[in-house]
């Protein structure tokens, strides 16, 4: 039997040591106040009475993945973690359990490196190449001091993807970004971006969301003429529910009433369901330091939170010949890209939508469903052995 998984995203401290131009905590970044060990603790309790009622109930297993935010989490003490990672063992016992960390990896020394091959099951890097938003306290770029890092994670073998903010500043790079990527043999996501902590901030460097269909068709061009083909979030993601669709697969719908794939836990333990506005009060479905995941999974606040998703679903995906290909939870859950909205106020999939028709386009011409035009391409590439310095292209 398969495990069926759900996420937390931990936003442990605020504290950072850069300070990206986009950055949505831009107001918190210098708060020293991150989460208790007997706050994280009280975390677990909750979550491992929920799922342990949940699977028993279903007769089902569920993997609990939790992903260490901030500000920069490799700021803590990484004996901070030690001790958590310990308290997880002896909460969850024989369920499985992940740890990931989103970094900036600026600060990187022999403990933290033990840390990361040691205490974390994935490692996820921040890094734009292009456009110098992502700068220090002293207004300085910090992708040198990130690439360098990035290289010291490859000798000493530990694996790790990238995440991509594509903004004004760097969205005409888009191809040597993709070479980049494809050349270090990494997984990346690009991630259109998001809405940031005060009005006016992304003046200068926000895209429309026709720029970002443009950058997204261009990377599945580039993927095509790849001869090994390469992992990029979400472009890859949208190329198996062409092929899905394509072929005639099983249809798969996302209900989020059924099961939920994310929470996000606030610093202060307020939570709120991924698709839904972080920090706005009216949406917080609860404390989970202080009320059972039971709590916070039902009543009000939790069936606004689904209503809202099928009000999405019913006014964007219903109409869409994807739907059960694509399952419906880029638009219910990830609202980068999503960001058009209707004149009710309901946010509407374009980006996700004209993309795969330009994916299901592009197949056709190479002959697909009728014969095996991408046989033996690969959508994830391979890893390198980290021989060579990571530079940009």
């Amino acid at each position: 039997m398969q495990d069926r998984v759900t996420q937390f995203i931990v936003k442990i401290s605020k504290f950072c040591n850069l300070r990206c131009r986009y950055c949505y905590e831009m107001e918190e970044l210098g708060s020293k106040v991150s989460m208790s060990r007997e706050q994280l603790q009280r975390i677990y309790r909750h979550v491992e009475s929920y799922y342990a009622r949940l699977d028993a109930e279903d007769r089902q297993r569920t993997e609990v993945r939790f992903i260490w935010h901030g500000g920069e989490p490799l700021l803590i003490d990484p004996q901070r973690y030690r001790d958590t990672f310990a308290d997880q063992k002896e909460v969850f016992g024989d369920r499985k359990v992940m740890n990931l960390v989103q970094t900036n990896l600026t600060v990187l020394d022999a403990d933290r490196i033990r840390l990361l091959r040691e205490g974390f099951d994935g490692v996820g890097v921040s890094l734009d190449l292009f456009g110098g938003l992502r700068v220090n306290l002293a207004g300085r770029d910090s992708g040198s001091t990130t690439l360098r890092n990035m290289d010291v994670l490859r000798k000493e073998q530990i694996p790790f993807g990238c995440i991509t903010v594509l903004t004004r500043k760097n969205i005409a790079h888009i191809a040597a970004i993709c070479r980049f990527y494809e050349h270090a043999g990494l997984q990346f996501r690009l991630l259109p971006l998001f809405d940031g902590a005060y009005e006016g901030q992304h003046e200068d460097f926000n895209v429309s969301s026709m720029e970002i269909l443009e950058a997204f068709k261009k990377v599945f061009d580039l993927w095509l003429e790849s001869e090994r083909g390469f992992r990029v979030i979400p472009i890859s993601q949208h190329i198996e529910s062409v092929v899905h669709h394509l072929v005639h697969g099983n249809r798969r719908y996302y209900n989020k009433a059924a099961w939920n794939s994310a929470l996000l836990i606030n610093t202060n333990g307020d939570c709120y369901s991924s698709g839904d506005p972080y920090g706005d009060p009216e949406w917080t479905l609860g404390n989970l330091f202080a009320s059972p995941l039971a709590e916070i999974m039902s009543g009000p606040r939790w069936d606004k939170s689904v209503i809202s998703a099928e009000h999405r679903l019913a006014y964007s995906c219903m109409r869409c010949r994807f739907f059960g290909s694509c399952s419906g939870q880029p638009l219910v859950e990830d609202e980068t890209n999503c960001r058009e909205v209707s004149p009710e106020g309901i946010r509407v999939c374009v980006v996700e939508r004209m993309l795969l028709e330009y994916i299901e386009a592009r197949l056709r011409q190479l002959g697909l469903p009728d014969s095996n035009a991408l046989q033996g391409k690969r959508i994830e590439s391979e890893s390198t052995d980290g021989s060579s310095a990571l530079r940009v292209p």
